[in-house]
């Protein structure tokens, strides 16, 4: 089972429903996703091996930086496209959830510019170190952020259905033309319905960070280590993907590889 084609492309019934019959009404959500979880458990085990020959693969010939495991859920891709409302990223061939390179490399830039970087300037965007680990416009940094691969143990029971009750969906909805052209406009009101929207997330994932560079000389370790230190501290203390200010996409270090 591919769980990326099945929340994307999929015709084919889950106990009853199909993705189509999804799309058309919303109400169904949520038990479609459980039904899709329950399916991705009982399949998984037939994945597996496949997919821990392709992690193999992925570690061959480097040093992976560390293991870092989810402490709250994880909603990456949240906004991206996909037929259903709410989106998460999946790989395309595995259909299992990773932490994007460019996203790591995104979060632990912010995470120096705007945090460390209060006390330390060579830290600030257009500092020394900043433009070391990070580039600039002209020229790529020194460090790869590649992407971080979920562990094969861990992908089993990875998935979990969370609910957001949006208020005031009517004004939320209006486009901008009708305001321009001096339509009315529903205002907010305290006593507008919560709508429950349904979504998947990553919960209890253990992902294995891979940072590099590309010429791999023993004078490049402190930089390597210094962008580790400051990628776990984004990870810990500012979190990835989407609803960071509500408490999601927080991980932190399991396990140093050796």
């Amino acid at each position: 089972m591919n769980l990326s084609l099945t929340l994307n492309k999929s015709k084919w019934e889950i106990d009853g429903s199909t993705l189509s019959n999804i799309i058309k009404d919303s109400s169904k959500k949520q038990s479609f996703y459980e039904n899709v979880i329950e399916l991705h458990r009982k399949q998984w085990g037939k994945n597996r091996l496949l997919y821990e020959k392709f992690v193999e693969r992925y570690y061959t010939d480097t040093n992976p930086t560390c293991l870092v495991k989810s402490i709250s859920p994880l909603v990456i891709g949240h906004g991206g496209e996909g037929v259903l409302e709410t989106g998460l990223l999946l790989h395309p061939i595995y259909g299992i959830p990773y932490l994007p390179g460019t996203a790591l490399k995104g979060v632990a830039s912010h995470y120096a510019h705007s945090v460390l970087g209060e006390n330390f300037q060579e830290l600030k965007q257009g500092g020394s170190d900043y433009n070391t680990l990070f580039g600039t416009n002209e020229r790529a940094g020194m460090i790869e952020f590649h992407d971080a691969l979920i562990m094969p143990e861990t992908v089993g029971e990875a998935f979990k259905v969370d609910v957001m009750t949006p208020h005031h969906s009517d004004y939320n909805s209006v486009k901008l033309d009708k305001i321009n052209k001096g339509g009315s406009v529903p205002a907010p009101r305290d006593d507008d319905s919560p709508t429950p929207i349904h979504f998947l997330t990553v919960v209890n994932g253990r992902f294995q960070l891979l940072l590099k560079t590309k010429k791999n000389l023993p004078e490049e370790a402190e930089w390597l280590e210094l962008a580790k230190t400051i990628l776990l501290g984004a990870l810990e203390h500012e979190g990835i993907g989407a609803k960071t200010n509500a408490g999601y996409g927080r991980l932190k270090m399991d396990h140093v590889i050796s």
